[in-house]
């Protein structure tokens, strides 16, 4: 097949969570011998290195006047590059989009709940403008692939096919890091980014002062405005590569803690399976679609707003249980993206058979 891979909200500049997952999709595509390419409205035409050896044509989005004109020339430059179906990375409406999904058999990624997120990170404008045109984009879908379940249900109003893959890791790109040593004071890495609330900053404080013995590592996230405890150290914004030492010395990491703000409760987020690759156990806050309830490694926290004092003797116990140690990698195999990938492709061959612009 030949794929063209369309992103809306993804900066492809440099180093983060989307760009690095565009890579590892298109890059298990090319692998299986199909031909891939990333199409892009993007804040700039400059791209990560780490992309390659995907191809990726972008188009400049330009002042709030321009991107229309921009938005269909990048819908032109995909019909001229006649994929056989085009993996959208679903986002708000644009221009040239609707005709394009009309012209070409399209699989939209969900994400998230854009009715649930969009309101917390965009302006009252802008929120208006989506709801009044995301029918014109999910409408003419052909299918979608849901990273949870959850997912699946609340947009099963389109009446569309969907596959539910969370999402995968190329674990082989990972090595299991050497157990810090049992002696000393746990230490707990947390990486998030700005502007995205249901990462629960705010709760990784109020952790701090509840395990005042363990020290906090926050990556990718600038201190905020106000006192903070004295065990939490903030790092800024760090590549993967520079932030391993803090993963090394970690006995355990923690992921989303207030997805409750997205009125969400099922994810798999890609930071998550990060840390598990590495061997570190997670403490999070939320039901994970490719872990059981039982998983001794990930340690479910309520999600809500309530304060999390009553959990602070389970939260010391685990870490007490978990400091010396590292996940094995048997309990996290199936998060490999391979066979993922490998679903992935079946389902849009569905959609491109007999089916070229």
């Amino acid at each position: 097949m030949k794929i063209a891979y369309l992103g809306q909200m993804a900066d492809v500049s440099r180093e983060n969570g989307i760009v690095k997952k565009i890579r590892q999709q298109a890059g298990a595509w090319l692998a299986a011998g199909h031909e891939v390419r990333y199409f892009g409205l993007e804040p700039t035409t400059a791209v990560w290195p780490g992309l390659a050896p995907v191809g990726a044509e972008l188009v400049a989005r330009g002042t709030p006047w321009q991107r229309p004109f921009r938005s269909r020339q990048l819908a032109a430059r995909i019909r001229a590059w006649r994929p056989d179906v085009v993996y959208f990375r679903y986002a708000y409406h644009s221009a040239g989009l609707p005709a394009l999904f009309r012209d070409l058999p399209t699989v939209a990624e969900l994400n998230s709940d854009d009715l649930t997120e969009y309101p917390l990170t965009l302006s009252p404008a802008k929120v208006l403008y989506h709801r009044l045109t995301r029918a014109r984009v999910l409408g003419r879908m052909a299918g979608f692939v849901a990273v949870t379940g959850e997912l699946a249900t609340r947009f099963a109003t389109f009446g569309r096919p969907t596959e539910v893959i969370a999402n995968g890791i190329p674990l082989a790109e990972f090595a299991p890091l050497p157990a810090p040593p049992a002696e000393g004071a746990p230490r707990l890495l947390f990486v998030g980014s700005a502007g995205s609330p249901w990462h629960g900053l705010e709760r990784v404080a109020e952790l701090a002062t509840l395990l005042p013995e363990a020290g906090f590592d926050l990556v990718g996230c600038a201190r905020p405005a106000g006192a903070w405890p004295d065990n939490v150290v903030f790092h800024g914004a760090l590549p993967a590569a520079a932030y391993a030492p803090l993963a090394a010395r970690a006995t355990a990491a923690l992921g989303t803690l207030a997805l409750y703000r997205k009125s969400m409760d099922e994810a798999c987020p890609l930071k998550v399976r990060e840390y598990l690759a590495l061997g570190l156990p997670v403490i999070a806050a939320y039901r994970d679609t490719d872990f059981p309830a039982d998983a001794d490694f990930f340690l479910r926290l309520p999600n809500d707003g309530r304060p999390l004092a009553p959990e602070r003797e389970r939260i010391a116990a685990w870490l007490r249980a978990w400091h010396g140690r590292r996940v094995p990698r048997a309990a996290v195999q199936h998060l490999d993206a391979g066979a993922k990938e490998a679903r992935r492709l079946a389902f849009l061959s569905r959609f491109a058979a007999g089916r070229r612009p």
